[in-house]
């Protein structure tokens, strides 16, 4: 078969129907009790004719065996809404678009008291834009339900500068990098207002440390203890004034700190805080959480990983006694560092829920997700033991994966649950056991007859890689037993995974005629610490040599097949920089590669907003006085893509995101012109407005038709 040029496969891109079938069907983000029966539920759905992800909420009732689910509610405008502790009132940030102010969107705080608006306010002036995410989200009730905490941008002229200095508003000041356009100071925010004079107008405080740390601080994740007594998460800048990247990032410098709050003065807009920093600096802190028992603090839990090294390791988890006054902590669940292959293999979680807390027989337990291997499982941990128990079933047809939204505080909790076959759908668990949850099915993802028989004609399997322990990888493809051309995805990171999740690309990928290989290489999570670690400064060589690895293993077993037009690989970030190792020092192998924003010259940091990535990964350690050396230059050249780059012979399509602060968009454009330069069959398409996941609605489309129409080009 004559290959067309660069300028001529791409005209045979056709839209995936498929594809857009898929992806419209709900993804649930978040979920809240609001009785013991009812609760409301988040999600999101990609609607391609508006070219936007859609935010729904619904309300879903269980009555005995009879389940009534809402239709979903287009809640566009909310950023995070919460129900109190009393299930009486509902609190909600809205951002309304008004073009009237600079900055387009005017912040509304909104206080429910079942069906009666308490209060509506705009406090627009008083700080920027919400903050809504997973890293610095916080939106909190007072005990006595009178005030909230939340996040938001403080307004630049409310930040600690020299008051009067004619170059006040041009002092540099760190972005919080990818994921954060455009925002670089999160800051805590209390709300008041009147519940018995609807006439008084309620007000909004920045909360500020009366002595500033040494190192700028942003304050995030805060959490109400009493009325006068928060808990929060500071990030700190690094000596030499960077903040490095958060968003995927569990190394940073982050302390778990304790404030009181005084009286409010209507007057001031600041107030200042006694604050305590309660961690060692060794550590990196996150997501404290509070269990009430009556009404009254109990017991404070939270989870860290040790700073610097890997950007994601095994976790911690820490309890403090909030009965007493003393502060004592302990360590609740010890990293794990070399788990035997059925055993757990420790603490692999961004995040906690914002509700996660379960009380059986007396005994309180905290609930969480976490990776275990090649699956997210739901562990539920005794807060007075430590003991890790896995409530997830293990269902051999079906791999899935699970994970937990939040729970009633009792003994019921909600969860999603989805296969690379099967989409997500929303289950509510009631705990018998420490070991033993019943589960019932909620909402499930309405297919048409047709997709869901195609669906069912798949199958997903884990297979380990012999002689290169823990290494497996999970293949999604026909039941029958056709051989199909394979497509290897090795996922970034490197410190992440993927798991048998659904994905509406990787089952358009196996509905179009692939076999689909995800390789867990070493330094993937949910294998333990050791297994994390092992990979640091060996990238491009251990990783690379996995993967391959994982290649000739599947022909062997007879999965796949070498040969033209047989074996295709396609990967993001550092996925996107193990494909550009594969193609280049396996040219015979691949037929075709798609790298997504990928690294390809390990010394040519650029704009990353984790410079510390690219020395840590490479075995050097990252100081604030670190600089390149043309030595280390040279040592970084060897152990990149680009040093293979003569080599490459097959098709290659790169995708960039124009406005990526993780991987400069330099890179791809290097790897772009190298192979232009050299005669290489190579297209680029590029997303002016998106950043490093390319996950907008209309980059995830046209990437996975630029993906089909390649591979289908060079496919046998």
């Amino acid at each position: 078969m004559t290959a067309k040029s660069d300028s001529e496969w791409i005209d045979d891109v056709s839209v995936s129907t498929i594809y857009r079938e898929l992806s419209r069907i709900p993804s649930f983000t978040h979920a809240q009790f609001q009785a013991s029966n009812v609760f409301r539920v988040g999600s999101t759905t990609d609607d391609h004719a508006r070219n936007t992800r859609r935010k729904n909420t619904q309300t879903c009732v269980i009555n005995g065996d009879d389940i009534i689910a809402s239709l979903p509610i287009d809640s566009g405008d909310v950023v995070k809404s919460t129900i109190s502790p009393s299930r009486k009132h509902v609190a909600t940030l809205r951002e309304i678009q008004d073009s009237s102010i600079g900055s387009g969107k005017k912040q509304i705080v909104e206080v429910w008291e079942r069906d009666k608006l308490v209060t509506s306010f705009d406090a627009s002036k008083f700080h920027g834009t919400f903050y809504g995410d997973d890293v610095f989200l916080a939106l909190s009730f007072s005990p006595s339900e009178d005030a909230l905490i939340y996040i938001a941008e403080i307004n630049p002229g409310a930040r600690d500068r020299k008051e009067g200095s004619p170059l006040a508003k041009y002092q540099f000041t760190p972005s919080l990098g990818e994921g954060y356009a455009g925002k670089k100071q999160p800051g805590i925010f209390l709300f008041t207002w009147n519940p018995t004079d609807t006439t008084a107008k309620p007000t909004v405080k920045l909360l500020q440390p009366i002595d500033p740390p040494s190192q700028p601080t942003l304050f995030t994740q805060a959490v109400f203890v009493t009325d006068r007594r928060i808990f929060a998460i500071g990030y700190e800048y690094t000596p030499d004034h960077r903040l490095l990247g958060i968003k995927f990032c569990t190394n940073r410098l982050a302390g778990l700190w304790e404030f009181i709050i005084p009286e409010v003065s209507a007057e001031e807009e600041i107030l200042r805080c006694r604050a305590v920093k309660r961690t060692q600096a060794s550590l990196s802190v996150r997501c404290p959480r509070v269990h009430f028992v009556d009404g009254n603090p109990s017991s404070l839990v939270w989870i860290s990983n040790p700073v610097g090294g890997p950007h994601a390791s095994c976790s911690t988890v820490h309890v403090c006694d909030l009965k007493t006054d003393l502060w004592a902590e302990k360590v609740l669940v010890e990293s794990v560092s070399n788990p035997q292959s059925d055993t757990f293999p420790g603490i692999f979680t961004t995040t906690l829920p914002t509700e996660p807390f379960i009380v059986y027989n007396n005994e309180t337990f905290l609930v969480t997700g976490s990776a275990w291997r090649s699956r997210t499982t739901i562990l539920l941990i005794s807060l007075d033991t430590g003991k890790v128990n896995n409530l997830t079933p293990f269902e051999d047809v079906y791999c899935c994966s699970w994970n937990v939204l939040g729970t009633d505080g009792h003994n019921q909790l909600i969860a999603v649950r989805s296969s690379p076959t099967s989409p997500p759908e929303l289950v509510v668990g009631q705990v018998l056991n420490i070991s033993d949850v019943q589960w019932k099915q909620i909402v499930q993802p309405q297919l048409t007859d047709s997709l869901r028989s195609r669906l069912d004609s798949l199958k997903t399997t884990v297979i380990p890689i012999p002689d290169r322990q823990p290494i497996e990888t999970i293949v999604l493809g026909p039941k029958d037993a056709s051989l199909q051309p394979c497509i290897t995805i090795p996922h970034g990171g490197p410190h992440s995974a993927m798991s048998t999740t659904f994905s509406a690309i990787y089952a358009t990928l196996a509905l179009e005629g692939y076999t689909i290989s995800m390789p867990l290489y070493t330094g993937s999570i949910g294998f333990g610490d050791t297994a994390v670690r092992k990979l640091l400064g060996k990238i491009g060589g251990l990783d690379v040599e996995d993967c391959i690895e994982t290649v000739k293993y599947l022909a062997k077993l007879g999965l796949t097949e070498l040969g033209p037009g047989k074996q295709f690989i396609s990967g993001g970030s550092h996925g996107g920089f193990l494909t550009a190792h594969l193609i280049g020092r396996y040219p015979d192998i691949f037929s075709a590669g798609v790298l997504r924003n990928p690294v390809i010259s390990l010394g040519e940091l650029s704009i990353s907003d984790i410079p510390d990535w690219y020395y840590e990964e490479s075995g050097v350690e990252f100081l604030s006085d670190t600089l390149m050396t043309p030595e280390l230059y040279t040592k970084l050249y060897q152990m990149s893509p680009i040093a293979h780059v003569d080599n490459v012979r097959c098709p290659v399509l790169l995708c960039m995101g124009e406005v990526d602060l993780r991987v400069a968009p330099t890179q791809a454009l290097t790897y772009f012109h190298a192979l232009k330069g050299r005669k290489k069959d190579v297209t680029m398409i590029c997303f002016k407005e998106d950043a490093h996941g390319l996950e907008s609605v209309e980059a995830s489309a046209v990437c996975a038709d630029a993906i089909l129409a390649l591979f289908n080009r060079y496919r046998k």
